[in-house]
C-alpha cells in the first residue's frame, strides 16, 4: 500500500526562525558588530573630528575582521541559544555604547551633532523595540529593587560628583564669584550668625541684600561640624542627589511600573541639565530640583501639612522661587481641583514674595534684580508693573526675545533628553507647569539664564521631569517604550558630552597644581583673620576666614591700599593693578608657586 503522504518544503526563512534568526536579525547583527569595529577604533584614537589623524591611524583591516567576526559570532550565538532577543539588545547597547564615546570625545558641547547622534539612535530604537524584541514585556522590576537602585545612585553621583566638582577648589579654580562670597559668607554665619559677606558688593553687608535664602541656615549645622568651603560642595552634590528618592517614591505613587521608575531614576541621575551645573561654583538655586519634587510627592499623597510646609521650605530658597509655587498651586487649582489647598499655596507664594522683596530692598542698595528684564521696561520705567504691560500688550516683542538663536540650544538641552514627553499631557491645563522657563530663562537676556553650565535650570529641571513623568503615564505600549528608551540614551550621550570635558579639565587641574596647592594653602593661612585683604579671583575662596577680604578684579569700587595683598601671578594683568596700587608700601612677606603675600609696611 504506497504512502500518500505529502511533505511539506520548509523555507529557509523559517528554518533560520526556529533558532531565533531571520535576515533582519542577521542584518541587525553585521549592523551592530559594524558599530562595534567603529568602538575598537575609536579606543586607538578618540580625535575623529580631525579626519587625517583619525584616517591615519586606524587599521582597516582590523575593522573589518571585528565587523565580520562579531557578526559571525553574535548570529552563532543566537543560534545556539535560541535567545530571539540577543541580538536586538547587543544593537542597541553598542549604539548606546558608541554614541557616549561619540559624545565623550567631542571637546565642544555642540547641540547639533548631538541631535544627529539622537537620530541615528531613534532609528535604531524604532526597529530593537518593534514587535518588542528586546522583549522588554518579559522584564519584571520590584519596587524593592528601585529602591535599592535608587541608594546606589544617590550614593555613586554623590560621591562621583563632589569628588570632580572639589577638584576646582582644591585647585585654585573656583572664583569669587559665585564660590567665594559663599565660603566667606557660611564662615561668618558659623561665627555670627549672620549671613555678611564683604566680597559680594565690596562692603560689609548681609547676603540677604541680594539674595533672600534662609534656607541656607538648614546647611549650618553640617558646616559647624566640616567648617570647611568644602563642605558646600559635597553638601550640594548631596542635596541634588537626593531628588533621586523623590522620582523613585513619585512613580511609585502613580502606580508606574518597576521598569518605568528604574528608567526615571536613571534618567534623574544623568539628566544633563542637573549635575553638570554643580561644576559652576555652589548656589542655593541647586536645592530646588529636590524640594520641587518632594512637594510634587506630598501633593499627590494628599498630604496637606507637609505640602504647605514644603512650600515654605521651597519659598526659602530664593525670592524668585515664588514663581515655581504659584505655577505649582495653580496645577492644584486647576488639574487637581483641590481649591482649598490650591489657594493656599498662592496666597503663600504672593505674600511670601512682597515680604522677601521688602527685606532684600532693605538689606541692599539694589533690591531684587529687576535690570535683568530691563529689555521689557517700558518708556524707561523700571518694575514688575512695565515688565507685565510689555507683554500683554505686545506678545509679539515677547515671542522674537524668547525664541532666538542663541536660545535654541537652551530649549533643546532642556527637552530633547526626555524626548519632549513632558508635552504629552492629556490635561493641557497641567502644561502650566513649564511657564516659569519663559520669566526665568527664555524672556531673559542676561546669558547664563539659558545656559545649562549654570545655576538657573535647576527649578525649571524639577518641573519638565514632573511633567515628563505624568507625560509618560499616557503614553501605551510601543510608545511608551520609544520614549523611554530614548529618554534613557539622550540622557547618558548628552550627559557624557556635557560632563567629559569638565571632568578633564578639573583633573588636568589636579595633575597641574596638586603638589603645589598644600605649601599655598599652608602660607595663606599665616595671614591674620582680622586684617583687611586684598587677593586674587581665585585666591580669595581660601581666604574665607578673613572678616574684611576684597577681591581683584573688584566690579564694585576701585581697588584700595588693605593690611595685606595676595598676588596670583597666574594672571598678569590683575597682578599689576595690585603692584599700581600697592607701591613701595609693602613687602613680601611670603612666597609659594603662583601666590605671594604681601604685608602693609
Amino acid at each position: 500500500m504506497g504512502n500518500n503522504t505529502k511533505k511539506t518544503s520548509v523555507s529557509f526563512s523559517e528554518k533560520l526562525s526556529r533558532f531565533s534568526l531571520s535576515g533582519e536579525r542577521i542584518t541587525a547583527a553585521f549592523v551592530a558588530s559594524f558599530m562595534l569595529g567603529y568602538i575598537v577604533q575609536m579606543l586607538q584614537n578618540k580625535n575623529f573630528y580631525d579626519l587625517n589623524a583619525y584616517y591615519n591611524s586606524i587599521s582597516f583591516v582590523a575593522f573589518w575582521v571585528v565587523t565580520l567576526m562579531g557578526g559571525i559570532a553574535l548570529c552563532a550565538a543566537t543560534y545556539l541559544s535560541k535567545i530571539s532577543s540577543l541580538i536586538p539588545r547587543t544593537l542597541l547597547c553598542v549604539t548606546m555604547l558608541l554614541s557616549v564615546m561619540f559624545a565623550s570625545a567631542n571637546n565642544s558641547t555642540d547641540v547639533y551633532f548631538l541631535i544627529g547622534i539622537g537620530i541615528v539612535d531613534l532609528i535604531v530604537t524604532l526597529w530593537c523595540v518593534k514587535d518588542d524584541k528586546l522583549e522588554l514585556s518579559k522584564i519584571k522590576i520590584s519596587y524593592k529593587t528601585c529602591l535599592i537602585a535608587a541608594i546606589a545612585l544617590f550614593a555613586f553621583t554623590t560621591v562621583f560628583f563632589s569628588y570632580y566638582t572639589s577638584l576646582r577648589y582644591q585647585n585654585f579654580q573656583n572664583a569669587t564669584f559665585d564660590f567665594g562670597i559663599f565660603a566667606q559668607m557660611f564662615e561668618n554665619m558659623a561665627t555670627t550668625g549672620a549671613p555678611t559677606t564683604t566680597v559680594e558688593r565690596s562692603y560689609e553687608m548681609s547676603h540677604f541684600g541680594v539674595h533672600f535664602s534662609p534656607v541656607f541656615y538648614l546647611l549650618l549645622p553640617g558646616y559647624m561640624i566640616f567648617r570647611s568651603p568644602l563642605y558646600l560642595i559635597w553638601a550640594q552634590a548631596l542635596c541634588v542627589a537626593a531628588g533621586i528618592f523623590a522620582v523613585y517614591l513619585i512613580c511609585k505613587k502613580l502606580g508606574l511600573s518597576g521598569k518605568v521608575t528604574l528608567t526615571f531614576e536613571i534618567i534623574y541621575a544623568f539628566y544633563p541639565c542637573l549635575f553638570n551645573g554643580c561644576f559652576y561654583d555652589f548656589h542655593e538655586n541647586k536645592l530646588l530640583t529636590t524640594i520641587i519634587l518632594f512637594l510634587f510627592y506630598f501633593i499627590i499623597s494628599e498630604k496637606t501639612i507637609i505640602t504647605l510646609a514644603m512650600s515654605l521650605l521651597l519659598l526659602s530658597v530664593k525670592e524668585d522661587a515664588a514663581i515655581y509655587l504659584i505655577v505649582i498651586a495653580l496645577y492644584v487649582l486647576i488639574t487637581r481641583k483641590k481649591y482649598i489647598l490650591g489657594s493656599l499655596m498662592l496666597s503663600l507664594a504672593v505674600i511670601y514674595f512682597l515680604i522677601a522683596q521688602k527685606v532684600v530692598a532693605s538689606l541692599g542698595e539694589e533690591g531684587v534684580m529687576m535690570w535683568r528684564l530691563s529689555d521689557y521696561f517700558v518708556n524707561s520705567e523700571e518694575g514688575f508693573f512695565s515688565v507685565f504691560k510689555s507683554i500683554l500688550f505686545d506678545i509679539g516683542y515677547l515671542i522674537k526675545m524668547m525664541f532666538t538663536a542663541d536660545k535654541f540650544p537652551f530649549i533643546i538641552w532642556m527637552f530633547l533628553p526626555l524626548m519632549f514627553t513632558p508635552f504629552a499631557q492629556k490635561q493641557v491645563s497641567t502644561l502650566v507647569l513649564l511657564l516659569p522657563i519663559i520669566p526665568i530663562n527664555l524672556m531673559q537676556s542676561w546669558q547664563y539664564q539659558y545656559n545649562i553650565d549654570y545655576q538657573y535650570t535647576y527649578g525649571v529641571a524639577a518641573l519638565i521631569i514632573f511633567c515628563a513623568i505624568l507625560g509618560i503615564m499616557n503614553l501605551k505600549g510601543n510608545t511608551r517604550r520609544i520614549a523611554l528608551v530614548m529618554s534613557l540614551m539622550m540622557c547618558l550621550t548628552l550627559a557624557t558630552s556635557t560632563l567629559s570635558p569638565k571632568i578633564r579639565n578639573n583633573t588636568s587641574y589636579e595633575e597641574y597644581y596638586g603638589e603645589q596647592t598644600e605649601a599655598i594653602e599652608e602660607l595663606l593661612s599665616t595671614i591674620p583673620k582680622d586684617k583687611s585683604v586684598t587677593a586674587g579671583h581665585f585666591i580669595m575662596p581660601h581666604l574665607y576666614f578673613v572678616k574684611e577680604i576684597y577681591t581683584v578684579p573688584d566690579y564694585y569700587k576701585d581697588i584700595e591700599q588693605t593690611d595685606y595683598f595676595v598676588i596670583d601671578t597666574r594672571n598678569a594683568e590683575h597682578e599689576q593693578s595690585m603692584r599700581d596700587v600697592m607701591g613701595n608700601d609693602y613687602t613680601l612677606v611670603g612666597k609659594e608657586h603662583f601666590v605671594e603675600v604681601y604685608k602693609h609696611n
